[in-house]
């Protein structure tokens, strides 16, 4: 059953299986990685890789803190909670709770799990997805809803930087065009798509960190070029054809950008998933920071999509059965 935010916490942690029970998707960046942090819009997608976070009533013991996905187990007092560093999950807890609010003892679940793959993470967002399910079904407890400006500070302290693009989709879910801390819901045209995990996992930070060091004070061409190209795909967003020669268009001013300032955003798995997508007729690029994680092709011809995810199948790289999420945060209590 939905409870409504703000409902008192002695209503809902009563002695049951569980009692309150918040998810949020993870995302993946169509266009507009790194030309965002220049104030460029974005096109994002939630996907149906979801973070949940459940609170279970203890009698006794203080807070217990257990993760399915990144494993960790841990156990402090209320008092060590409110004391914890802003980049551990009981960090991200005092900040989305007054102390005076919170409970004396309480089982902190978080299950990542859908946004790891054999021990490696996708690069779907899943920090962004935590913070915002963290602070949904503390919000239940606690009786606040943290802003978006909030969740992404959160965050940032959490994970280290970002845009907050990843926080917006986790909130809305959906395809949404993020600019300057702004959501406005988007849509995908008629295309068939198909999600390559490509075997290793980025450090965001470093990537964008190379970035941030090649960019300097100013814009450098090949980053006002990618500004360009990325308002280009967030407006062509109705029709399929345009929409693929936009981000076509799009990815090819990335990877030039990528080599002049050496990122490293097309990795060899990336590459190789380009040249295949290439040949089948198919527009692949990397979703978000690159390097290793996710990427994803396009095209109008399901039949192109298919060929290319049998032959980057066959190369090595794995398919990841992925949709778009048109559910943001959920919350459930019993």
């Amino acid at each position: 059953m939905l409870r409504g935010i703000g409902e008192p916490a002695s209503s809902v942690l009563g002695a049951r299986a569980f009692a309150v029970e918040a998810s949020a998707p993870g995302k993946l960046v169509l266009s507009g990685e790194y030309a965002v942090l220049a104030g460029a819009p974005a096109l994002v997608a939630a996907v149906d890789r979801r973070v949940t976070c459940t609170l279970v009533p203890r009698d006794g013991g203080g807070w217990r803190f257990v993760s399915t996905g990144f494993e960790t187990e841990q156990t402090l007092t209320r008092d060590e909670v409110f004391q914890a560093p802003a980049d551990s999950v009981a960090g991200v807890v005092r900040r989305v709770i007054a102390e005076d609010r919170a409970p004396g003892h309480i089982e902190v679940r978080i299950d990542s799990a859908p946004c790891h793959l054999d021990g490696a993470k996708l690069g779907v967002g899943s920090s962004a997805a935590l913070v915002a399910a963290v602070a949904a079904a503390f919000s239940v407890v606690g009786g606040d809803a943290p802003g978006l400006g909030t969740l992404v500070d959160i965050h940032k302290c959490f994970q280290g930087g970002g845009s907050g693009l990843d926080v917006a989709a986790a909130i809305t879910g959906g395809v949404i065009r993020f600019q300057d801390q702004r959501i406005v819901p988007s849509r995908l045209p008629d295309v068939h798509k198909a999600f390559i995990f490509v075997g290793t996992s980025t450090r965001t930070a470093e990537l964008v960190a190379r970035f941030d060091a090649w960019r300097g004070a100013a814009n450098p061409p090949a980053l006002e070029r990618l500004i360009e190209a990325a308002v280009e795909v967030a407006d062509c967003t109705v029709n399929a054809d345009v929409f693929l020669d936009a981000l076509s268009e799009y990815t090819g001013v990335l990877e030039r950008m990528d080599r002049m300032a050496r990122i490293g955003i097309f990795g060899p798995g990336h590459q190789a998933a380009r040249e295949i997508a290439t040949r089948c007729g198919v527009v692949y690029k990397p979703c978000g920071a690159g390097g290793g994680d996710t990427g994803v092709g396009f095209a109008a011809n399901g039949d192109a999509v298919a060929r290319f995810a049998n032959e980057a199948s066959d190369s090595g790289l794995t398919i990841v059965p992925m949709e778009v999420s048109d559910d943001g945060i959920r919350i459930r209590t019993e």
